[in-house]
């Protein structure tokens, strides 16, 4: 920037402004000042001031307010006057009201009737005002007023009188008045001609209300109440709101007992006029500076109490102010960013961000909402939106440029874990058809095996090939039960259980397989028990541990850390769980870490970094599944290089936990008929002869339409119906609603691919005997059919929290 010359007349220049920015700080300091006097002055003034809003809900008043109406100050603020008057009463304030908007002028109010808190009625004598915004926008209205119900049923009893007293001399040069209290007993004809009112207009009416200005109602108010001899000068109102100078002077006269007071009125408009001219001025000078501090106190006050980090530049991007929020948020002070050191801008977006603030300098075009990242003092970066605008000097020319910075980091996480959600659910859906078809042909080979287990000995060498493709099946389940703890629908066995024994035994479990992990426990002593199904939960615990011992090849530690925690609603809306008590358990491995982009894809199913033949990319795909399937949310910390920290939060039982059932694999026969309704043939004919090899008689239906009709005409011989869910037509539930029309009591054991969450659910609350998943031994079938034959009545089955 080229220098100017230098001009002597600078200093001269320079001198006068120092004086006159002196003189300033004089005046804010004297309006401080008298601010503060103002609201010492509103607490302890016994007349009424309040304002509100232009719906009339009260925004603020005195408390002499609370006082007079009998409502503490927290009830009574956001009232509106319809809640405490009779409804014509609030019509008629409402017409005021929206008089003083429509016309911007002041309004008297007087025997304005209103309702305490205990019922009593008082009398209010207000004037109302019309708030304007610095832009000259109506805001609000503002009142003062007084409690004037003693003076109101005073002048009731007055006018209910007929006696008078007349003393006034019609000829006289000034107008004169007989009041009492304010309220006008006589007045002669020239105080009429002064006002414009007729003699009848004026007589009975509430004289300082009706001819005073608002501004001169305290002083009047206060000469009547002391009984003061001495002029003294008014604004009076004329009929047809024509404002004037009074000058009145008035004394005290017995009159039947009582004082009342004789006014002399004389008008002095000719000699107001021109003291109004001197004071027009003054009144000015005053009102354009308490804008111009008012708008300053606005600006700042702005700029401290806003939430976003706020810079300011100037036209050669140096920093000129931060606000609090700003070294809040990054850390800096203004210091840290003098001498053109814009610090917290990455060095690979510092050229783009220059030219950015130039183009906004230069065209004046302002941003909106770029989103962008930026550090912090200690080094980390944060995800930013960021508006910038160019700021003009008072010659209005381009002087710097206003930046607001919002941290959006919480947002970023909330969107990732929502887009997460949202994909776990559509691949979930997936998972849990290709789960149900796979569990069906794992029926049959499941069955198979099951039939020919039963006629081979276990001496048999062939019952070993047998015994291990058995095995092979039920991995082939489990590995269907991740699928489905992915769809989060797999929750079959939940009971209250001791989370903190759970993970004790686990840990020594594992313990024993990798003895290179070593395992720390830091467990809480009187961890909440939990509702979960101990296997799936197992599996989430097995998932994450293997997973951190390929993360350390060559051994490390494992941190287990468990507690309990209550979770407000900032804490669960990112992960859409309920807030409420927790337990969170910690695992952290101190493996390799993963970096960012692995992070995010690390609960997508087959997704993996490992070589194909240690994973299938399933684990922490179902881990997350399952978590979410009991309520819960999973989140991970991780640093190249640092190790990982998994995050489970599970929602606590107020429960007692549940002892452990030990089960046989005992294979119990019985007798009676069996209708089995399946639409899959291979099933129909598995689980045909499983049921008739555990003694049994064997009726089947190809689909619910052949079962409502084999029922209705054999039911007397049918002891139970095993019933698929998913069938083409008429499905299970609409099966299961039809055979109970045709024999409420017809005991039923439902049977799936899928869990019993989802539509199973529904089926067992309208009353199902029990549930059997698909794939499913003969030991599982027999005891499943004991059961519901023993059971006393239909719909025994409770299902699982």
């Amino acid at each position: 920037m080229p220098i100017q010359p230098f001009e002597p007349d600078y200093e001269n220049r320079i001198e006068k402004l120092k004086k006159e920015n002196a003189g300033l700080k004089r005046q804010m300091a004297d309006f401080q000042l008298a601010a503060e006097r103002f609201d010492v002055f509103c607490r302890s003034m016994k007349e009424i001031y309040f304002e509100c809003g232009l719906n009339g809900d009260l925004t603020y008043f005195s408390p002499t307010l609370c006082e007079l109406t009998g409502y503490p100050a927290e009830e009574l603020l956001g009232k509106n006057n319809r809640e405490y008057t009779a409804p014509e009463t609030a019509k008629r304030m409402f017409e005021i009201f929206n008089q003083v908007y429509r016309t911007s002028r002041p309004a008297e109010i007087s025997d304005y009737e209103i309702f305490r808190k205990d019922g009593r009625r008082r009398y209010l004598e207000l004037s109302a005002y019309l708030i304007h915004d610095e832009m000259g926008q109506p805001v609000g209205f503002r009142g003062i007023g007084r409690d004037v119900t003693d003076r109101f049923l005073m002048t009731k009893e007055l006018r209910e009188s007929q006696e008078r007293f007349r003393m006034l001399n019609d000829v006289s040069f000034s107008g004169i008045m007989i009041h009492d209290n304010g309220m006008i007993m006589d007045c002669n004809a020239e105080l009429c001609r002064m006002t414009g009112y007729a003699a009848d207009e004026l007589i009975g009416q509430n004289g300082v209300a009706l001819l005073c200005a608002q501004e001169s109602k305290k002083l009047l108010i206060q000469k009547i109440a002391t009984g003061d001899q001495e002029p003294y000068i008014i604004t009076a109102l004329k009929k047809d709101g024509t404002r004037f100078p009074l000058e009145v002077q008035a004394r005290n006269i017995p009159y039947r007992g009582r004082q009342v007071r004789v006014a002399e009125f004389r008008d002095i408009t000719e000699r107001k006029k021109a003291e109004q001219a001197l004071r027009k001025s003054r009144v000015r000078y005053r009102q354009l500076y308490k804008e111009s501090l008012k708008a300053e106190e606005l600006y700042q006050s702005l700029l401290n109490s806003s939430a976003d980090a706020i810079l300011l530049l100037d036209a050669d991007q140096e920093a000129q102010y931060i606000n609090p929020a700003f070294t809040r948020i990054f850390g800096w002070t203004l210091e840290d960013l003098k001498g053109g050191k814009i610090r917290h801008v990455p060095r690979p977006l510092a050229e783009s961000f220059s030219k950015t603030i130039e183009k906004i300098m230069t065209d004046g075009t302002p941003i909106q909402g770029i989103e962008t990242q930026r550090y912090t003092r200690d080094g980390n970066i944060l995800d930013t939106s960021i508006s910038a605008s160019r700021y003009l000097d008072h010659e209005g020319n381009p002087a710097g440029v206003v930046l607001i910075l919002r941290d959006i980091s919480e947002q970023k996480r909330y969107q990732w874990h929502m887009e997460q959600t949202q994909k776990m659910e559509s691949i979930g859906t997936l998972a849990g058809g290709i789960a149900h078809d796979f569990n069906n042909l794992l029926m049959g080979i499941q069955g198979r095996l099951s039939l020919l287990m039963l006629n081979i000995p276990s001496s048999d060498k062939r019952h070993a090939h047998l015994k291990e493709m058995e095995d092979y099946i039920i991995r082939a389940a489990d590995l269907t039960r991740q699928l489905l703890g992915i769809a989060r629908s797999d929750k079959i066995e939940v009971k209250t259980t001791d989370i903190k024994a759970l993970i004790q035994k686990h840990n020594r479990l594992f313990g024993r397989t990798c003895k290179e992990v070593i395992i720390h426990e830091d467990l809480a002593p009187s961890l909440s028990p939990v509702d979960v199904d101990q296997r799936q939960i197992e599996q989430v615990l097995l998932n994450i541990y293997v997973n951190a011992s390929h993360a350390m090849p060559g051994g490390g530690d494992l941190f287990i850390r468990a507690s309990n925690e209550r979770l407000d609603s900032s804490r669960t809306a990112p992960y859409d769980a309920i807030p409420g008590q927790y337990i969170r358990l910690s695992i952290t491995d101190t493996g390799t870490g993963m970096d960012e982009a692995v992070r995010k894809r690390i609960f997508e199913p087959f997704f993996t970094t490992k070589d194909r033949d240690r994973g299938t990319g399933l684990g922490l795909a179902s881990a997350y599944g399952i978590i979410r399937n009991h309520g819960g949310f999973i989140n991970v910390y991780t640093e190249k290089g640092k190790g990982s920290t998994f995050n489970i939060y599970i929602p606590a039982s107020a429960k007692v936990p549940q002892d452990e059932t030990i089960h046989d694999d005992e294979i119990l026969e019985g007798e009676g008929t069996v209708l089995l309704v399946d639409d899959e043939e291979m099933i129909r004919t598995i689980a045909e002869e499983m049921i008739r090899a555990l003694g049994y008689q064997v009726i089947t239906a190809g689909g619910g339409q052949e079962a409502v009709t084999v029922f209705q005409e054999r039911r007397n011989e049918i002891d139970l119906i095993i019933l698929d869910l998913i069938m083409p037509k008429m499905g299970g539930s609409e099966t299961f609603d039809r055979l109970r029309v045709i024999d409420p009591d017809a005991k039923i054991l439902l049977s799936s691919g899928y869990s019993v969450n989802g539509e199973a659910s529904v089926v067992i609350k309208k009353g199902c005997n029990d549930f059997i998943q698909k794939p499913f031994s003969i030991h599982e079938l027999s005891k499943k059919i004991k059961a519901v034959l023993s059971s006393d009545q239909s719909g025994s089955f409770t299902e699982s929290p």
